[in-house]
């Protein structure tokens, strides 16, 4: 093999191992994964997303929890799924009074780009509040599904933090339940979350 033979082979393996690695990469980076937190001093103390990143992230969710957490009919059956339920913010539409839980938690989504920020912390990629049902012990997004039963990473479908179009009214059988699933409102068929589901 001439010199010239051997530097071209070495050239040739060195793109090909540059071509490689992005393309292992992003077969792991197919499904979105995230970080449940219950509060911005959760968020500030861990070590993944920047505090400054977290500070913005909680007052985003804050923002998408006025507009879209879940709509009850009545304050008994939303205080009995997520307690200390308040009066939701007056329907521009018209329409009877509803209730709605307090946020318990935000849900942040890591940007598909999973290769570490400046200082080592991971991008955002998205935010959503989370509301503890008490029942179950499980987090829900404003469409009611699950996702996870603790704080911590989530992996796949459960770190996903797409938001609902608007509210979701809860008439009866709870929210996130089969019978809302009907309905369009999100399923209790969807499991666990996180490492500890």
């Amino acid at each position: 093999m001439t010199p010239s033979t051997s530097k071209r082979s070495r050239n040739l393996k060195l793109v090909l191992m540059a071509v490689a690695v992005p393309a292992l990469l992003t077969g792991c980076e197919d499904e979105p994964s995230g970080k449940v937190l219950t509060s911005l001093e959760e968020c500030k103390a861990q070590t993944e997303i920047a505090p400054a990143e977290c500070e913005a992230a909680y007052y985003k969710a804050l923002v998408e929890h006025e507009k879209l957490a879940p709509r009850f009919e009545s304050e008994r059956e939303c205080n009995e799924q997520f307690g200390a339920c308040q009066s939701a913010p007056a329907n521009p539409t018209g329409g009877s009074h509803s209730y709605m839980p307090s946020m318990s938690g935000f849900l942040i989504g890591y940007a598909l780009s999973q290769a570490m920020q400046p200082r080592g912390y991971y991008g955002i990629g998205g935010v959503s509040p989370l509301y503890r049902d008490y029942r179950s012990g499980g987090y829900l997004r404003p469409g009611g599904e699950r996702v996870s039963s603790n704080s911590g990473t989530v992996y796949g479908k459960y770190g996903n933090t797409a938001l609902p179009a608007r509210a979701v009214t809860v008439s009866r059988s709870g929210f996130g339940s089969s019978a809302a699933a009907r309905g369009g409102f999100g399923g209790s068929s969807s499991r666990g979350g996180g490492r500890g589901g």
